[in-house]
């Protein structure tokens, strides 16, 4: 079988570029697919973090820029498709056109949609030109959705908030196994993402400034891509927390600093997935996260392996920190019940629900 996944680029170290990455190399290694990915948004000199399979045929357009830009898209794109000549075709860009796929190939192919944003992330601004404008969008959204074979979203609630028929409901895989977990010992805190506004890196400030005046010898390591618009390390200086807040690149051995870290924190304004979440779990790391819209919630089991505490609740938030601090035995077995939390995202399962997918489109 012949697939063809559709992405903006596989460059950068994206939770998107990270799951296509484990997905394909799976498909490939354990079943009789071959793979084509067809890049359509490709910066030059961006570094490629995670690996591909090298038996994976890589493609690519450009399309013209202004106002032909659209009529140059479905062109390369209706040709590119056609030399490929796939057997399923996933898209996997959230940009409004790809919405557009079934209309542009009009239903030569079986079509999926794989959404790895929460739905909110596709519109942006305030008041009520945005309301207007989101109604327009999400109803022009819709309408597109319906036309694939199958809608794919991560998380059940996902699932409800756009109540398609043709939706299906898979999550991302744990792309690791290991029998290593971290010893929960270090008097470290990690948070792992972009330098960007919804990683939510302002709340985390002030949650973390409230756990320093109780305990200043812990540290919080931060990993990410930073962002020319958004200073955290100016943010830390001017709240005066500089000293215990550490920063890094993103990393190809992200496993390392999860496996130094005694606790998870994640204060995002909205997420598709959470899929760090389950990557800390998965070395038995304890999980604190905000119940933002819309990931979260389906990781982390409240008291469990972790806290979920209500959206934008900063002093609830510092407090469960605080806990799992100050009580080794309640994070030990946190991280414990993280580790066996971990493991219903474990890839063959996932990998065979998306398997049963593909077969049921070809019958």
């Amino acid at each position: 079988m012949r697939l063809l996944y559709i992405t903006t680029k596989v460059s950068g170290a994206g939770g998107m570029q990270k799951v296509l990455a484990v997905k394909t190399d799976y498909l490939i290694e354990h079943s009789d697919y071959k793979i084509d990915i067809l890049i359509s948004n490709a910066e030059p000199g961006e570094e490629v973090i995670h690996e591909f399979n090298p038996s994976i045929n890589f493609h690519q357009i450009s399309p013209a820029k202004g106002l032909a830009y659209f009529k140059s898209y479905s062109k390369l794109l209706k040709n590119k498709i056609k030399d490929i000549n796939p057997d399923i075709i996933i898209m996997c860009d959230n940009g409004l056109k790809s919405f557009l796929l079934p209309f542009i190939m009009k239903k030569d192919y079986p079509l999926i949609y794989e959404l790895h944003v929460a739905k909110r992330i596709l519109s942006k601004g305030d008041g009520l030109f945005k309301f207007v404008r989101d109604k327009i969008i999400f109803s022009f959204i819709s309408f597109c959705s319906s036309a694939f074979d199958r809608f794919v979203v991560l998380t059940p609630s996902e699932k409800e908030e756009w109540n398609l028929k043709n939706i299906v409901v898979i999550p991302n895989p744990l792309w690791f196994t290991n029998e290593s977990l971290s010893r929960l010992e270090n008097k470290t805190v990690v948070a792992v993402g972009r330098h960007v506004y919804e990683k939510g890196y302002d709340r985390m400030f002030e949650i973390w400034k409230k756990v320093l005046d109780k305990h200043p010898d812990w540290q919080l390591h931060i990993y990410g891509d930073k962002n020319i618009d958004i200073n955290l390390e100016e943010l830390a200086n001017s709240i005066g927390i500089n000293e215990n807040v550490k920063f890094f690149d993103a990393t190809k051995n992200i496993l390392k600093a999860y496996h130094e870290a005694s606790l998870y924190l994640m204060t995002s304004r909205y997420e598709g997935f959470g899929m760090v979440l389950i990557e800390a779990m998965g070395v038995g790391v304890p999980c604190i996260a905000y119940n933002c819209p819309t990931g979260p919630s389906g990781i982390i089991i409240n008291g469990y392996n972790g806290y979920l505490i209500d959206d934008g609740d900063e002093k609830a938030f510092a407090n469960a920190v605080l806990q799992l601090i100050e009580h080794e035995e309640m994070r030990e077995e946190m991280g414990k019940n993280a580790y066996n939390s971990s493991q219903r995202f474990f890839l063959p399962e996932i990998m065979q629900k998306w398997n049963d997918l593909f077969t049921s489109l070809l019958k």
